[in-house]
């Protein structure tokens, strides 16, 4: 006897037990190539665990988020059919209904927020859907009665059994955004068939009209090609009948015309958009053009008085989701003659043309507000007439190049990158003393933007990394030139883009290049997009000045004492062009710590001498206490890709609490990247250096009641007569109970280490004074029998020590708020 439905999904204790059981039973394989839980042409299934799906808010939601998923289906780029049932699930319960009862909802573009992941549904959806007559009259399974159970499975074995002709199901509109997709499912099934005298793709855009096709017979179908000939086909007719009851015939001449221009885009070398080394995705491409129609109003290439100029357009990635209707109001120029006529090629009604942004056509740039041009301009005519024009509008749309010049001013450097941003708008800039902003070669392109169009109707409409609203090398940048009003704007991970190291945050934001206002003056909020190309988060971007950041927190005394430099914890450096050798009077330690933003957290570090390069500073008495709190802050964060540029900051309040300060200090000194050590000597510039271990957290008194198994080091224990700096800053403080379960941990492994120092290779760390280093301490007892116990205490309760410390950072401003997850809750 078969098992009852309820039976087999009562033990489930997860979502995808549901969904596994349920596929089971119903004997189907799971198809979630879309990420739907799972697709047929029959049904789309919604699975959840225990979801009450008698409560109508709870229902209204699920049902929000079925309708994401056949949006997508009738006008993104797939040709699965829009399946006509949709069907939810949960371990108790089910209900069903057609799809096409909520096309008023789903065909609607701009009433609701269909940028957001389908798991967090526009809440004025689901407000509207919450209040439908209909959803109040579905009727929902309960698996619990048997015959209601019964009645379930006799309705959807229905469903699955039929063809999908028998339903009124709703047709995919074939659009200049999806057609291509659509193209290439309908040349895998007619191609071969039809493809005599005229290309493929011209059969298909004739078939797509309404009227230009008609079946004659069981395999005979006519085709109007529209140049005063009818063709007659062969064709699989079934498939045929299946794909139009798919797709419906389009009866908009525009429209046809849109797809026509572009499909002649396509047979010029389509995949060469695929290919550079930065090409922006086209769905964020098109999502680009969005927000700029959000922003100045939608079809602005309607109005005459409107333009767009790329002017680093590569082979025209951001210009090939644009309208063909548009193109006629566009500028597209880029650097390469070969991309010029590419561009020329499949945007015939562009003006495509070559031009070298950052040095062509500036001589005259500044001489005047009215920009004045050379007396044989490289730019087209029409464009210098449109650029006089004080009545045009401007639309400037750009994925500007990110190569950096590794030198400053005119010097020359590093062969890689040595000449790649000497242009004639570098030497202004340098000119106009903007500093090393100067090097970048986007913002060498956004100051002749502001050049250019200075005191215009003008939006900026940028693809880029984020540094230009926050670094510390654009302040200059940001306060003489970028102070525009940002509009709106998104971001996105750079994996996205072919040939990018890394992960970290791409944005695409909208300035007014025809208001002024201080960056950290504003509230830059981005929505944060997933892989996917779904909105699932907002992010406010800091744009604090530089004077504010963590870096410049803590006093720099001046260096001038040398020591030998380390590389790492016991390796000494030296051998590198850009030696930093000079330590502070007073010298307790270096602190590594490159940069102010998350990208650089990993190179943060206690060393017992100068860090070898740049990025490090003495940390002496006066400074102590502020830099083992930036070194906490360091090492306690972790990046992700919507972090990775954010900037750290100065602290909101000070003083800041003791006990605070106190944590910061003792999880610093107890961490893996404090690799402070004592070295005995080491060698270097003719001279031997004594290496002693200052933040040695321990008294000579207490540790002289200690056991030492190895004669050297006890000797040398009863003879000092000096704790070191941190174990005399210690002496005193009120800690609180996780700091002092820290130190009470280490204590004991450190009495550990003493005991066994004799079994240890004690040469291999360099250990050869009392004071040794909790580096060399973890390195030496790593893996050792007598100490597994307590390496792992201090492990675990320095972890506790952290996870006190972690929110406090939020607390007092030393980060920026994190991404703020969208919610469904929001006007329910």
């Amino acid at each position: 006897m078969k098992r009852r439905l309820f039976e087999i999904l009562n033990v489930c204790n997860t979502e995808e037990e549901v969904k596994s059981e349920f596929a089971k039973y119903f004997k189907f394989k799971i198809d979630t190539k879309q990420r739907f839980d799972h697709y047929s042409e029959q049904v789309l299934y919604e699975f959840k665990y225990t979801k009450n799906l008698n409560n109508p808010t709870t229902r209204a939601k699920v049902i929000a988020q079925t309708l994401y998923y056949i949006r997508f289906l009738k006008y993104g780029n797939t040709t699965k059919p829009v399946p006509p049932i949709i069907c939810v699930v949960d371990k108790d319960e089910a209900f069903t209904f057609p799809t096409m009862k909520y096309k008023s909802f789903y065909s609607v573009k701009k009433k609701y927020d269909w940028d957001r992941a389908a798991s967090i549904p526009c809440p004025k959806l689901v407000n509207d859907i919450l209040r439908f007559q209909y959803t109040k009259e579905i009727h929902t399974y309960n698996f619990k009665n048997k015959i209601e159970e019964e009645r379930f499975i006799d309705k959807l074995t229905n469903y699955q059994s039929s063809q999908i002709s028998f339903f009124d199901n709703d047709r995919k509109e074939i659009t200049e955004n999806n057609f291509l997709e659509i193209y290439e499912y309908w040349y895998s099934l007619f191609g071969r068939y039809v493809e005599n005298g005229h290309k493929a793709s011209e059969y298909f855009i004739s078939d797509i009209e309404k009227g230009k096709s008609n079946i004659l017979n069981d395999s005979e179908l006519f085709i109007n090609m529209g140049d005063g000939n009818g063709n007659v086909k062969n064709v699989p007719m079934l498939d045929y009948q299946y794909f139009w009851n798919t797709f419906d015939k389009i009866d908009d001449t525009k429209t046809i015309y849109a797809i026509r221009q572009k499909m002649d885009r396509i047979s010029e070398n389509y995949q060469r958009r695929f290919t550079g080394e930065f090409y922006t995705p086209i769905d964020y491409a098109n999502k680009a053009l969005e927000y700029i129609e959000r922003t100045i109003g939608s079809k602005w290439y309607e109005k005459d008085n409107w333009r767009l100029w790329d002017m680093a357009a590569g082979t025209g990635n951001l210009e090939f989701a644009l309208p063909t209707s548009a193109l006629k109001n566009c500028y597209i120029s880029t650097l390469l003659l070969d991309d010029a006529k590419y561009c020329q090629r499949i945007f015939p009604t562009a003006t495509c043309f070559q031009y070298d942004y950052l040095n062509d056509d500036i001589n005259l740039l500044e001489k005047s507000n009215q920009i004045s041009y050379a007396p044989t301009p490289k730019m087209p005519q029409n464009l210098q007439n449109d650029l006089e024009n004080p009545d045009i509008k401007w639309i400037i749309l750009i994925n500007p190049p990110f190569a950096t010049s590794n030198t400053v001013g005119t010097e020359t450097g590093k062969k890689s990158k040595n000449n790649v941003s000497m242009t004639k708008i570098r030497q202004m800039m340098d000119n106009s003393n903007l500093g090393e902003a100067s090097r970048e070669l986007y913002a060498q392109f956004l100051y002749r933007i502001s050049k250019e169009f200075n005191d215009r109707t003008a939006y900026l409409g940028l693809f880029s990394k984020l540094k230009y609203i926050n670094s510390n090398n654009d302040q200059l940048f940001r306060d003489k030139i970028f102070n525009y009003r940002f509009e709106r704007g998104m971001m996105f991970s750079s994996e996205h883009f072919h040939g990018s190291k890394g992960k970290f945050p791409v944005g695409f934001l909208i300035w007014n290049l025809g208001k002024r206002i201080d960056l950290q003056n504003q509230n830059i909020m981005l929505d944060v997009y997933n892989n996917f190309c779904e909105k699932y988060a907002t992010k406010i971007i800091m744009t604090s000045h530089r004077n504010s950041f963590l870096s410049k927190w803590a006093i720099r005394t001046e260096a001038n004492i040398i020591m030998p430099p380390f590389k790492s914890a016991i390796e000494i450096g030296g051998d590198n062009k850009d030696i930093r050798d000079r330590v502070s009077k007073d010298f307790i330690c270096s602190l590594m710590c490159n940069g102010n933003d998350f990208q650089h957290l990993n190179q943060t570090a206690l060393l017992s001498g100068p860090y070898v390069s740049a990025g490090a500073y003495s940390v002496v008495p006066c400074n102590f206490e502020k830099s083992m709190i930036i070194h906490a802050v360091r090492r306690l964060l972790k990046a992700d890709w919507t972090n990775d540029r954010d900037q750290l900051s100065q602290p909101n309040i000070e003083p800041l609490p003791s006990e605070f300060v106190h944590d910061c200090i003792i999880w610093s000194v107890f961490s893996d990247s404090n690799n402070t050590v004592s070295l005995k000597n080491v060698e270097y510039k003719d001279k031997k250096y004594q290496i002693q271990n200052n933040l040695y957290p321990f008294t000579l008194e207490e540790i002289k009641g200690w056991r030492c198994s190895m004669s050297d080091i006890a000797l040398q224990i009863a003879a000092a007569n000096e704790n070191r700096f941190f174990a005399t800053w210690l002496t005193g403080k009120i800690l609180s109970n996780e700091s002092k379960t820290v130190i009470k941990n280490a204590k004991k492994l450190y009495m550990k280490f003493y005991e066994n120092l004799n079994r240890i290779p004690w040469m291999d760390y360099k250990i050869s004074f009392w004071d040794v280093g909790l580096w060399q301490v973890k390195a030496a007892t790593k893996d050792r029998d007598f100490a597994i116990k307590e390496r792992a205490n201090l492990r675990d309760t320095h972890k506790i020590l952290g996870e006190k410390i972690l929110p406090q950072l939020y607390q007092y401003g030393f980060i920026p708020p994190s991404i703020q997850p969208l919610s469904t809750e929001e006007a329910l």
